[in-house]
């Protein structure tokens, strides 16, 4: 279903048309995509908001050889990645996007946050900081080459994240689990 609402965009208040419209995306499920443009500026608006949750699950999988770096990697904007040999937790935000990618994708991303941290830290005089960096740089190059073994650890409370792959092991998480987990999002709970 698709419909358009009017606002004031927020660059030149111009009048701004919005286009809504609910759509079925594999493993995410139903989703709100909202987009719109501003005629008079160029100002551009686009997001996606899931409107459905499954069970709360956690995915890990362990990297040990080039195969490995093809699985599957679906993490949607409630999505929690961790990667506990090298201490490193990638946890949404408000501006957290979901994607679809693979292990391989996962790691080049993570890679480029440590580049530009070791980097910062380097620029800052910080050699703890940069040592570690260089650390776990080395690890993520060797991960990316087939030498794990290097555990990926896919979280989330909506249950709208997955790591498809015959190796990847899904378990329910708990209650008391979820508690500690960001959502990147403002959750309303209708049974309250």
């Amino acid at each position: 279903m698709k419909t358009k609402t009017t606002s004031s965009c927020p660059v030149c208040t111009a009048e701004i048309t919005f286009d809504w419209e609910t759509k079925d995306i594999p493993h995410f499920g139903e989703a709100m995509i909202i987009a719109g443009v501003c005629e008079r500026c160029g100002f551009k608006i686009s997001d996606t908001i899931l409107l459905s949750q499954g069970e709360p699950v956690r995915y890990t999988i362990t990297i040990e050889e080039l195969e490995d770096l093809n699985a599957r990697v679906i993490r949607s904007t409630s999505g929690t990645i961790r990667l506990p040999e090298l201490g490193i937790d990638v946890e949404p935000g408000p501006s957290s996007e979901a994607y679809i990618s693979n292990v391989e994708g996962v790691l080049s991303k993570v890679k480029g946050i440590v580049a530009f941290a070791t980097r910062s830290a380097r620029d800052a005089g910080v050699e703890e900081n940069v040592r570690r960096g260089e650390a776990i740089l080395g690890r993520i190059e060797r991960a990316m080459e087939g030498e794990g073994p290097l555990t990926i650890i896919l979280e989330d409370p909506l249950g709208n994240s997955a790591i498809v792959s015959g190796k990847a092991v899904s378990t329910k998480l708990t209650a008391e689990e979820c508690e500690d987990l960001k959502t990147g999002m403002i959750i309303l709970d209708s049974a309250a």
